[in-house]
């Protein structure tokens, strides 16, 4: 059954009538944009002239190291007992001269064109992806008469978990529980759960795709499939069962509702990673 399903997916991606036109007209705008000079235009212009920006889009969106921020002014801005430190931010105008200065306008161009090309890239693996996704749907949601009404029965049944699902499951919520604790700061560390040897089935399975063995639905960035899933989903347990009682500091965590789980298909190295967030009595 899987095999046959996993034809359906590929069949579906190899039609490019399945996409329309709406994808090409799109590339070729996002051409035309950035040949024009739009491109730069939109990165001086897409923020206030004394808007602020967070230490993390900083380096990334102007292309800037913690060196280059160093000679910087910065207003900071949250943090506290059990929030983690202050969060730095930088003025919008600043961080366009260092980068100038830095990259010169003709280096800046280059970068954002490059930038430009792999969100475009990214943007349409996502656009297949999703298309594989609502093929997956219709296929396991066929419940005509006859033989197709007994495949969709089948499929029904194998969309449960195996017991070695089952029990990673299990594993997972005890290593993450584990693993749960505080920063020096006294705010609730984030956690990260390695698992060597998963399998393709066992990845798409932890995430609700029990029948996408060749991952067709899933979009890949570099080695890696990422994924955001609910915690209770993945954990396979009620959002009660997600909390930790940490008796002599008073306090409970419980674990963020959205964790980020990485696989690897060439190594067969799954990890599973998240926050908590602190609770009252």
């Amino acid at each position: 059954m899987n095999d046959l399903l996993g034809h359906e997916l590929r069949k579906a991606l190899s039609d490019p009538s399945n996409y329309g036109s709406g994808s090409r007209k799109n590339e070729q705008a996002g051409a035309a944009a950035a040949s024009t000079g739009d491109l730069f235009d939109d990165w001086v212009n897409e923020v206030e002239p004394h808007g602020m920006v967070s230490t993390k889009e900083a380096k990334k969106e102007y292309f800037l190291t913690a060196d280059d921020l160093a000679t910087l002014s910065y207003e900071s801005y949250g943090g506290g007992i059990g929030c983690g430190p202050p969060t730095k931010c930088y003025v919008h105008k600043d961080l366009v001269k260092t980068s100038l200065r830095k990259h010169g306008r003709a280096g800046v161009v280059k970068k954002l064109e490059a930038r430009h090309k792999r969100e475009e890239k990214k943007r349409m693996k996502e656009e297949q992806a999703e298309q594989a996704r609502k093929r997956l749907k219709t296929i396991t949601n066929t419940s005509a008469d006859g033989a197709a009404a007994a495949t969709a029965t089948t499929m029904k049944a194998s969309a449960g978990d195996t017991q070695e699902v089952k029990r990673l499951r299990e594993g997972l919520l005890k290593m993450v529980k584990q693993n749960m604790g505080f920063e020096m700061s006294g705010a609730p560390k984030n956690w990260r759960i390695e698992v060597p040897g998963t399998s393709k089935a066992t990845f798409a399975a932890l995430v609700g795709r029990h029948i996408d063995v060749d991952l067709d639905s899933f979009v890949k960035k570099g080695a890696y499939y990422t994924e955001q899933y609910e915690a209770s989903k993945l954990l396979g347990t009620y959002e009660a069962q997600l909390i930790k009682d940490f008796n002599r500091e008073g306090v409970r965590q419980e674990i963020g509702s959205t964790v980020t789980v990485r696989y690897k298909p060439s190594t067969m190295e799954l990890s599973v990673s998240g926050h908590a967030e602190l609770l009252g009595w």
